[in-house]
């Protein structure tokens, strides 16, 4: 049998009469650590997803600027739809009230494939527009109702006035995301080329990708196209909100890691205390030849005991929550706020792992802190020890 566990096991067992209170909340502070970092994780990564697969849902996955050949994209592996477009500033505008909007004209026969969004009403035919809700809400408009469409930057002489293009509106999407529904209107590409008298032809295409990487289909498109059209991922696009996501991420990681540290504080109190204790005991085993690798070792077997029950506990609770979530939604949302009606929880293998390992370094350090009392004693004033 392993003396070092055996003797270990010893001292958790005394320890429990002495120093039962101390310990159970070093386990308590670790389980709720463990716990509250799980939970946390699982929920900021199935928001994550879930916004992603949203702006993708809007923007595609690749947009490619410039007006390479179709067919050249459609050989490409990986490429589900192609959506053709032309994007430009523009004024909304009904009766006196005026609204700047992204005004993006797409073929309208493939938008109901490409895009995934919540609209009631019809794509736009020639003549139509879809309009976002908030936008709606701030004209004061409805389906069938007029507007005029026009782009400053597109007027053709001087200081004339721009014209304006009179649509109607046939549709009405909702995202509740960021601006989305404030700012994007969707129109045909016949109606984009008669607002936009400077452009000539469309601006890029936006692609919808199958589960292969969409770097691996960048660098593909890259080969076949060469470097003439720009090639950019959903990613890349949206640079500063994926930022804020990590940076929100690692801030939640950082904080929620307090926990650990507090409960770790108290872990090495405990040990310290344990240590005192059996300061003669642990004198007359290295009196005996006992190294002092062994010693620690002891020791940090007793902080796993004591810590990593908790742990182990908070880490099961967590998981059961999220695993309970996805298959019942038992934490219900409410809709009218949220684009959806429950907590989305999701959970990767590696968040489990680096969970598990910062836990498990802050009980070694505490353990190691604690040991050091027994290691720096002398052998001869270990024995003399006076509880």
């Amino acid at each position: 049998m392993n003396w070092e566990k055996y003797i270990s096991e010893r001292f958790y067992i005394s320890s429990n009469k002495q120093g039962k209170h101390l310990g159970v909340l070093s386990m308590i502070g670790m389980g709720i650590g463990c716990f509250a970092m799980i939970v946390s994780i699982s929920v900021m990564n199935g928001f994550e997803t879930m916004v992603h697969g949203k702006l993708k849902g809007i923007e595609g996955d690749i947009s490619i600027l410039g007006n390479p050949e179709e067919k050249i994209l459609n050989k490409v592996d990986g490429v589900t739809e192609i959506m053709p477009f032309m994007e430009r500033k523009g004024i909304i505008e009904v009766n006196d009230i005026s609204r700047v909007a992204s005004i993006k004209a797409i073929d309208e026969t493939k938008m109901d494939r490409f895009y995934n969004l919540n609209f009631i009403g019809d794509i736009p035919q020639l003549g139509q527009i879809v309009i976002g809700q908030d936008l709606a809400n701030r004209l004061g408009k409805g389906i069938g109702e007029d507007l005029f469409a026009y782009s400053p930057v597109d007027q053709t002489v001087g200081l004339a006035i721009p014209h304006k293009k009179k649509l109607k509106i046939s549709g009405i999407f909702s995202t509740r995301l960021l601006d989305y529904d404030e700012r994007l209107v969707f129109i045909s590409l016949k109606d984009g080329q008669s607002i936009f008298k400077r452009k000539y032809k469309i601006d890029g295409y936006d692609l919808m990708t199958s589960k292969v990487s969409t770097n691996i289909i960048k660098q593909e498109l890259i080969k076949k196209l060469g470097l003439e059209y720009p090639v950019y991922t959903w990613d890349e696009k949206n640079k500063s909100l994926v930022s804020a996501m990590k940076m929100e991420r690692l801030g939640t990681f950082v904080v929620l890691s307090l926990i650990f540290l507090v409960a770790a504080f108290n872990l090495a109190a405990n040990l310290t205390l344990i240590s005192i204790q059996k300061m003669k005991e642990v004198g007359v085993i290295r009196a005996m030849g006992a190294p002092t690798g062994s010693i620690y070792k002891m020791i940090i077997l007793l902080g796993y005991k004591r810590a990593g029950t908790g742990l182990l506990v908070g880490f099961l609770c967590g998981l059961i929550i999220v695993i309970l979530q996805n298959q019942f939604k038992i934490i219900p949302l409410p809709s009218s706020i949220y684009f959806i009606d429950s907590l989305p929880m999701l959970l990767y293998a590696s968040d489990i792992l680096i969970i598990l390992i910062v836990s498990f370094l802050f009980i070694l350090v505490a353990s190691i802190l604690s040991g050091r009392k027994l290691i720096s004693t002398q052998i001869s004033e270990s024995l003399q020890w006076v509880k």
